[in-house]
Order: structure tokens, then C-alpha cells, then sequence
């Protein structure tokens, strides 16, 4: 039996991607430089961890009373080349109040989780997503091995080349959100903890 897969969708805006239904594409899809890019699925492990980070956060920002909220994989748009991209990290975080639409305003915070088929792509969104003015804090979870940075924007606005934090056991500290998550935490359930 053969299969035909689906025909590439047509070059688009930010607001047509947003309207879109996905064309029977399936998986994460973003839209970058006007391109759709589907992503495949995560691994297990992969999904462990990123259910652990959204656990752990949105716990600590209810317990702490913060006027955060955190999302997984939800549309946020880099300021370079606005009109056609649209980035969805594997976790954000905003403190803004929650528009009516679909974009996830102003993060803080990103995270994404690295696997070795991704590598590549989640820099190039790593890099897009820099560019917003309210983003202060990008954390990055390896999921072959314990091991997570976190990047922080310098005073000038720029980034540093090298993380200002690694753990690859113990904990972390993510200025953004004022929280220390352990790694244990973020790594529970997988086989590498």
C-alpha cells in the first residue's frame, strides 16, 4: 500500500499560520521564515523530562503567588522577521496578563530539551527567540545525559556565548522565575536518574 505524504503548505504569514489547520501534518509544527517545519516526535525520555519542567514550574509559581504562567510548546514570535515566524519551545514562561489570540505574550523564560535528532533546529529557534526584548532566561535540558544550562541576557542586551549556569547533578538556579529546581526532579522517571 502506498502513501502519499502531505503536499507542502504554500509559503505563509504569522496570521495565516495561525488560522491554519495543520494541513494533516502532524507533529510540532512552527513556522519559520514563512515555512511551515514539522518536527518529529519526541522521545519518551524527551517527554518525561518536559512533563517534570512543567510540573516543577507551575508549581512554584502557584506556591509563590507569581503572576506567571507556563506553557508547553506555545506560539511565541521572535522579533526578527515577525511577520513570519513563530517558535514554540518546549516550555515558556510569561508574567503578562493572557490576551485573547493565540500567541503566548513576552516570555522570560524558554526552555527547550535537546535531543540528538533536534540539535540543529532547537538552536535555530534558540537564536530566533533571543531576539524578544522580554526574554531573560533560556535553560537547556540535554535528554541523553543529565546535564542542563542556563544562558541569562547580559545588561546590555546581548547574549553570552557560554552558559552562566551548568548543573549535571544537583540543582539549578533560574533567575527569571526565582526558583532552584534539583535535577533529580527534572530527571525523575527517565532511565538517566
Amino acid at each position: 500500500m502506498t502513501t502519499t505524504a502531505p503536499k507542502s503548505p504554500p509559503r505563509m504569514t504569522v496570521d495565516e499560520f495561525l488560522d491554519w489547520d495543520g494541513g494533516g501534518l502532524v507533529g510540532k509544527l512552527e513556522l519559520v521564515n514563512g515555512e511551515v517545519r514539522a518536527m518529529s516526535p519526541a522521545s519518551g525520555t524527551h517527554a518525561l523530562i518536559q512533563a517534570n519542567l512543567a510540573y516543577q514550574i507551575g508549581s512554584h509559581l502557584r506556591a509563590t503567588k507569581r503572576p506567571c504562567r507556563v506553557g508547553t510548546e506555545a506560539p511565541i514570535v521572535p522579533r526578527f522577521h515577525a511577520n513570519d515566524n513563530i517558535r514554540a519551545p518546549v516550555l515558556s514562561v510569561t508574567c503578562q496578563s493572557s490576551p485573547p489570540g493565540k500567541i503566548f505574550p513576552d516570555p522570560v523564560l524558554i526552555i527547550e530539551v535537546m535531543s540528538p535528532s533536534n540539535v540543529k533546529e532547537t538552536w535555530e529557534s534558540i537564536r530566533a527567540c533571543a531576539t524578544i526584548p522580554s526574554l531573560s532566561e533560556i535553560m537547556v535540558v540535554d535528554s541523553e545525559r543529565m546535564s542542563v544550562d542556563v544562558y541569562r541576557k547580559l545588561p546590555e542586551g546581548g547574549w553570552p556565548t557560554e552558559p552562566d549556569e551548568h548543573a549535571d547533578s544537583g540543582s539549578i538556579k533560574l533567575v527569571s522565575i526565582d526558583a532552584i529546581l534539583e535535577l533529580s526532579e527534572i530527571y525523575a522517571g527517565t532511565h538517566l536518574f
